[in-house]
């Protein structure tokens, strides 16, 4: 956990590190000594001269006094630390989730992100004064007593070291015995988190299929399960806390037993035994308060590995350097690829030796039954993923070789399931060119007939679209998507099912839209509909990962292949309609 936190401090902070830990260690002994004082202090109160007593008073405040001003200190730079650990921590997890390749958002890893940036908060901030501090403390301080005790009572001191690695090894053992339950019960935690999200997510399909209880729902499962991993969380910590009792209970016979016999031989008084009786209670509360931070340190850690992982992620690899790419349209070429989405190499890559070439300024439809790689072309010449081998260059500038910024200026795109930001419609628009003009924002809003819908609304283009963009329909949130990849300053425009969401009227006025796009760009279609493919320059088939056909739809319509069958059957498709007493392809 240590090597965590000072991994997570900003360079220019970690030299304040040594500091810190220089104010604990006399934090730590200006306490010991005040605990110590009191055996002199009774000594002299119930000896010959009470009077005396008065120094030992004045020592002991002194040290009270001081242990105060180091303490300030100490949690002054403990917060400041702490700020720096939550201010580099969300940079650095913002920065990485940006990043990582999208194949990596697992279910499992996309809660590990999800806690992760969940865990970028104020906890980060008193992790060093509330967490370390007080574990640093109660590790050294029992350590300096024994030591101060050794003056006093040699035998005592040696007592009380030989203790403090019993209580330190107990403390590790209940700790290792609970730690197991731990990370089941907090991998059900997110499992039922997830759950519960899938299931208000999915509250309309769910009443459809009569299915609202959550009992008769994955979510049901989930706290079935998380209800029996906190059960045996509680279970297992009856072994732990045992264990150091048991501990403790030994340390303190064994320190009162020395304290009875060294009164017994007369080596110390009666009022020095009292006043050691007071220092070996003290001695044992810090070992009491680690304990109680067993939950806490465990959270935390937990914490700190799910931003680990999140930030050692690799992301793509790249020479990192800024790409001149020029804003017209630009030829595209897919050099050789490969390219899979699992780690397993046994497993058939989607992509294989593929060589492909889009030329400028035209618009290519790419059709294929499903699982064809279409829309696996169009990750990659997004940038959104990196070719295990092979290249993908745009405007004769090789893609692996950008940073992420620059490449992703490279491509503007419509996703098949468009997602908005919770802000308003001009918002959403804007986020693909934030310097756009007003006249360039309203000509992207007419091409992608976001406009007419927007005058229907009581806020226009201002109004707040919702979560994911629940406020508008299916067809609404997809005609912004597709203004804000219209709007974006790209030499490529790639639409990955852009129109499925939408009617025939619509779909026909965005066709329109994006072939009208002023913008000169290198256009690319995955798509089903004869429509927009109609209006291609150029279809490719295609299939298992590779070319099949490529030609003009008339060309292709000609050679009677793959694409001729595809068309004829979505032709057919387009026909069939259903009636109170049949189903009927074409009004036969």
């Amino acid at each position: 956990m240590f090597r965590t936190v000072l991994s997570l401090l900003p360079p220019a902070q970690r030299g304040r590190v040594a500091g810190y830990l220089a104010i604990e260690v006399l934090s730590t002994i200006v306490r010991a000594v005040a605990v110590v004082l009191v055996v002199p202090l009774v000594t002299e109160l119930f000896g010959d001269d009470p009077g005396a007593a008065w120094r030992w008073v004045g020592l002991l405040t002194l040290a009270v006094a001081i242990g105060w001003v180091v303490d300030s200190i100490g949690y002054r730079i403990g917060f400041d630390l702490g700020f720096g650990i939550l201010d580099n921590a969300q940079r650095s997890v913002a920065a990485q989730v940006a990043r990582i390749p999208l194949r990596w958002f697992t279910e499992d890893n996309s809660a590990t992100a999800r806690r992760a940036i969940a865990g970028t908060g104020p906890d980060l901030v008193g992790l060093v004064g509330y967490l370390l501090t007080p574990l640093i403390q109660g590790i050294l301080l029992p350590i300096a007593i024994a030591v101060a005790l050794v003056p006093i009572a040699w035998q005592l001191g040696l007592v009380a070291l030989i203790a403090v690695p019993l209580l330190l090894g107990a403390l590790w053992g209940a700790n290792r015995i609970s730690q197991q339950a731990d990370r089941v019960a907090a991998a059900a935690n997110g499992e039922l988190t997830a759950r519960i999200i899938e299931f208000a997510r999915t509250q309309a399909a769910l009443r459809a299929a009569r299915r609202v209880e959550p009992a008769s729902s994955q979510a049901g499962a989930a706290l079935a399960a998380q209800h029996g991993a906190t059960l045996r969380l509680l279970l297992l910590s009856i072994p732990g806390q045992l264990l150091f009792t048991v501990a403790a209970q030994i340390a303190l016979l064994a320190m009162a037993g020395t304290i009875a016999w060294l009164a017994v031989r007369g080596t110390i008084g009666i009022p020095e035994a009292i006043a050691l009786i007071v220092v070996v209670v003290r001695f044992v509360e810090p070992f009491t308060s680690i304990r109680d931070l067993a939950p806490a340190m465990e959270t935390s850690r937990s914490t700190l590995k799910d931003i680990r992982t999140v930030i050692d992620t690799p992301g793509p690899e790249s020479s990192g350097r800024a790409g001149e790419l020029t804003p017209a349209a630009a030829t595209v070429q897919l050099r050789s690829v490969r390219f899979g989405y699992g780690d397993d190499e046994s497993e058939p890559p989607v992509l294989d030796g593929l060589d492909l070439e889009f030329r400028a300024g035209e618009v290519t439809a790419i059709v294929g039954p499903s699982g064809a790689g279409k829309s696996t072309v169009l990750g990659l010449v997004a940038g959104l993923e990196q070719p295990n081998a092979g290249s993908v260059v745009v405007g004769g500038v090789d893609l692996g070789e950008l940073d992420s910024a620059h490449r992703s200026t490279v491509s503007s795109m419509v996703f098949q399931q468009p997602y908005l930001f919770a802000g308003t419609i001009r918002e959403n628009v804007l986020s693909g060119n934030p310097e756009a003009g007003e006249d360039e924002l309203a000509a992207a809003l007419r091409l992608a007939r976001v406009e007419e819908f927007a005058r229907r609304l009581p806020d226009g283009v201002d109004t707040v679209v919702g979560e994911a963009g629940t406020a508008l329909s299916g067809g609404e949130r997809q005609r912004v998507s597709i203004a804000r990849a219209l709007l974006k300053p790209s030499s490529v425009l790639l639409v990955d099912e852009g129109t499925s969401a939408l009617d025939a009227e619509n779909e026909a006025a965005v066709v329109t839209a994006i072939g009208e796009d002023p913008r000169q760009r290198t256009r690319i279609v995955v798509t089903h509909r004869l429509s927009t493919i109609a209006g291609a320059d150029r279809v490719l088939f295609l299939d298992g990962g590779r070319v099949v056909e490529d030609g003009t739809v008339a060309e292709l319509l000609a050679a009677d292949g793959r694409f001729a069958r595809f068309w004829r059957h979505q032709n057919d498709a387009a026909g069939w309609r259903i009636t109170s007493e049949t189903v009927s392809v074409g009004g036969n």
